[in-house]
């Protein structure tokens, strides 16, 4: 069965509360990595310059379905798909929701990474997708 591989950004709505924006963010991303492991969903979740960069790996109706909630979700705004491709294997198949954010390793070139995803995303949508999943792999150990 083919695999669907959507890429987006958004620019967050997300305002510090209860709960600090680092935190909010880690919730999110915990809550999607459960819904996303019943529903066979791998990925990540980015968060630099108060912009959200996600990619969503799976069937093409359930990857739609979740891409069009997000869509609707207060806390995104300017949503922008950026890449919608048929893929032959997943690149996140370890992770039903990972995420990198900046600040997330104090000391480490791990911010200037994700400032270059982000530059990357209006350029190379391929290398933009390759680079955050070495830069995964890279910090793996430093994230949450």
């Amino acid at each position: 069965m083919p695999i669907n591989r959507l890429l987006y950004s958004s620019v967050s709505r997300l305002e510090p509360g209860a709960l600090t924006i680092d935190r909010q963010i880690t919730r999110i991303a915990g809550e999607a990595a459960l819904l996303n492991e019943e529903a066979g969903i791998t990925g990540i979740l980015v968060f630099v310059e108060e912009q959200f960069i996600q990619i969503l790996e799976g069937e093409a109706e359930v990857v739609e379905e979740i891409f069009e909630r997000i869509c609707c979700d207060f806390r995104h705004a300017q949503v922008r798909l950026i890449d919608l491709v048929s893929v032959k294997e997943r690149l996140f198949d370890r992770w039903h929701m990972a995420r990198l954010c900046e600040g997330d390793d104090p000391g480490s070139s791990l911010d200037d990474d994700l400032r270059n995803i982000r530059y990357l995303l209006g350029v190379n949508a391929r290398v933009a997708v390759e680079r955050m999943h070495e830069t995964l792999l890279s910090y793996e150990e430093v994230v949450p």
